[in-house]
């Protein structure tokens, strides 16, 4: 079993690495949070990390040893993006007190608000939700990798 106790860097933003041996960890959002785990690379090699406190992993983080590189790959996962029809302040705020309420956590992207969703009917939820300005936004269903604004990180309820 490898021991992980730190991340090496970033697939994203190093160039140190070369990027054709690596091994792959693919992991969920949920899982990225602990700092205790015990998982196996796509080749069944074993690992357990063990971070020091306020350490998280991150998608594309690389971690290992000296003989073993390991590439961090988060799951897509569902999620419903909300978008804007026309430019309104009124209808923003709500739509963000709306989602606020919920306690999700969320990402801007591509002026869309993106929050993860367990199961598809949580969209009819959501459109009832947002009832009073639903005729002034779009709704959809999409998977992807979710990445939390790092401002808006909550914990789901």
């Amino acid at each position: 079993m490898i021991k992980i106790n730190s991340v090496l860097g970033s697939i994203f933003e190093s160039t140190k690495f070369d990027r054709t041996n690596f091994e792959k960890l693919v992991i969920s959002r949920i899982d990225l949070e602990k700092r205790i785990l015990r998982k196996k690379t796509d080749l069944g090699t074993d690992i357990g990390i063990n971070l020091d406190s306020g350490i998280k992993l991150q998608h594309g983080d690389i971690i290992g040893n000296n003989e073993t590189k390991i590439v961090v790959e988060q799951i897509p996962e569902k999620v419903i993006s909300v978008k804007l029809k026309e430019n309104n302040q009124n209808i923003a705020i709500l739509l963000g007190h709306i989602i606020g309420n919920r306690h999700r956590p969320i990402a801007i992207k591509d002026k869309m608000i993106l929050f993860p969703i367990q199961e598809n009917s949580e969209l009819e939820i959501f459109q009832r939700l947002f009832i009073e300005i639903i005729d002034h936004i779009e709704l959809k269903i999409e998977e992807q990798i979710f990445l939390p604004h790092t401002s808006a990180d909550v914990h789901e309820h």
